[in-house]
């Protein structure tokens, strides 16, 4: 529960119902005991895909430190779990050993912009983006497949000559496909997002708010620019919205 990462726009809160006291980002509660868990439980299960993971980062700063996420995978890799691991951290790199065992997993990164200095703002905790990119083509260059998801796309951070840019960076790293989604509110994300952008990046916050509240078309238009780009340079592509 939490994670480093501490991104703004993050929607675990929301879809772990969390109403702590504690502000999201800011706390990690871990249950240690994982590993033992998971190697009894995968007993019983029917062979299929598990995603590591789908909600909190498996590999924000304190896994450096824990190793709960290799440890779990040394338990799928022995009973032949096919895995899909999801992150925006270079860490997954420390890993390559245990998932060259796999007979099927692939690696999905979050990149959400190129501008190290945005990132910081929207995602200060997380690997930065020239850092995951290496990452995406070390690990395609090792024969995993791998993928990228950019989202959400944020208003003011992200326009058609920065999707260009990100698009092409991806696909030149090695990534087989791409997914793509917009900035959506959950409950709770606007009010973790609008202090954070009036502080440090108030433009931003104003594109944000034009297309969030006033729907000025930013985000069709976004749609439309990224589907036409991954076109042009032949990129297969996913739109979540």
């Amino acid at each position: 529960m939490g994670c480093g990462h501490a991104c703004i726009y993050c929607y675990a809160p929301a879809t772990l119902r969390y109403s702590g006291p504690e502000a999201w980002g800011t706390f990690v509660n871990t249950k240690v005991d994982i590993p033992r868990i998971l190697e009894k439980e995968i007993r019983t299960k029917k062979r299929g895909v598990i995603g590591i993971s789908t909600v909190t980062d498996p590999y924000q700063p304190l896994e450096a430190k824990l190793k709960l996420t290799r440890s779990c995978l040394e338990v799928l890799r022995a009973k032949d779990f096919p895995v899909c691991v999801q992150t925006k951290s270079a860490l997954v790199l420390r890993d390559i050993d245990i998932l060259q065992g796999f007979r099927e997993k692939e690696v999905g990164f979050t990149i959400t912009t190129l501008d190290d200095r945005l990132s910081a703002v929207i995602e200060p905790g997380a690997s930065k983006p020239w850092e995951r990119l290496d990452a995406l083509r070390k690990i395609t260059d090792e024969g995993i497949p791998a993928w990228a998801f950019v989202g959400p796309m944020v208003p003011g951070i992200i326009d058609k000559v920065q999707l260009e840019e990100l698009l092409k960076a991806i696909k030149d790293a090695g990534a087989s496909h791409v997914m793509i989604d917009r900035l959506r509110l959950k409950p709770g994300i606007w009010a973790r997002i609008e202090p954070r952008l009036n502080e440090q990046a108030p433009d931003i916050a104003d594109a944000c708010r034009s297309a969030l509240f006033k729907n000025d078309g930013t985000f069709e238009s976004l749609r439309a620019d990224a589907a036409e780009i991954c076109r042009e340079i032949k990129l297969s592509f996913e739109l979540n919205y």
